[in-house]
């Protein structure tokens, strides 16, 4: 009697085993310096907390793998990794980038500024100024439409780190980052930011391979939002449900 009532656990035992080896394992490429409140090296934040939900929902599994970002969007581009978070379709216009993107719904908004040391300045600078004078930005991050045709000084750096302690030593004149990126360092750094310039709705990009998932994807992002479970994840890691 005991060896028939094990055979039906053990039968339950392996074809939950065998169910969760077959879930499907999508790689997803985080900036290796870490950016809070997104990310940090090992994994926490808000894309991860988003990520592992929506895996949760949908039954796959999202592995974090660590990169500069000019890599990201080069394995990106070859196939070599499956998800960029935290992407609005703006930034991704490359001929390879556009025919190998798709996205999911927004998972939040983004306000961008424009960084400087206010003691270059007599008075807080107009935006319009700041666009003509020297800039720093990360490697491989795309350009906002306004700067793009105005910026033949631009100095590229590796980690937004290093980009700050480039603008505390007025090494360059400005720089743009997400607000609640950047918050946090302002007082470190005796730095200070304009007004938004731009806001942007921030997706997951998928490869085309994974075009059968986005419906799927899409839902989980939806029940978030409707559940209350999207905001309290916002409000956890930025202080606001966005």
């Amino acid at each position: 009697m005991r060896y028939l009532l094990l055979v039906p656990l053990i039968s339950t035992a392996l074809s939950l085993k065998a169910w969760g080896s077959h879930r499907e394992i999508l790689d997803v490429g985080l900036i290796n310096q870490g950016r809070l409140p997104y990310f940090s090296v090992p994994t926490e934040g808000l894309y991860i907390d988003i990520l592992d939900e929506i895996g949760r929902e949908v039954g796959i599994i999202f592995r974090y793998r660590f990169f500069p970002q000019s890599r990201i969007r080069h394995l990106m581009n070859h196939n070599l990794l499956d998800v960029e978070p935290g992407i609005a379709e703006a930034w991704r216009t490359d001929k390879l980038e556009f025919e190998n993107s798709i996205y999911s719904h927004a998972i939040l908004t983004s306000s961008e500024v424009m960084v400087y040391n206010p003691k270059n300045f007599q008075a807080s600078p107009d935006t319009r100024f700041l666009m003509t004078l020297s800039r720093c930005s990360i490697l491989g991050f795309s350009d906002l439409d306004s700067l793009k045709e105005k910026q033949s000084n631009d100095q590229k750096i590796i980690t937004e780190i290093q980009l700050l302690q480039m603008l505390k030593n007025n090494r360059c004149d400005f720089a743009v980052f997400p607000e609640d990126v950047v918050t946090p360092h302002l007082s470190m750094f005796g730095l200070r930011v304009t007004n938004s310039i731009a806001t942007f709705d921030l997706k997951l990009r998928l490869t085309q391979r994974h075009r059968a998932l986005l419906p799927r994807i899409n839902q989980a992002i939806e029940k978030m939002v409707s559940t209350g479970l999207m905001a309290k994840i916002l409000m956890k890691y930025r202080g606001s449900d966005d």
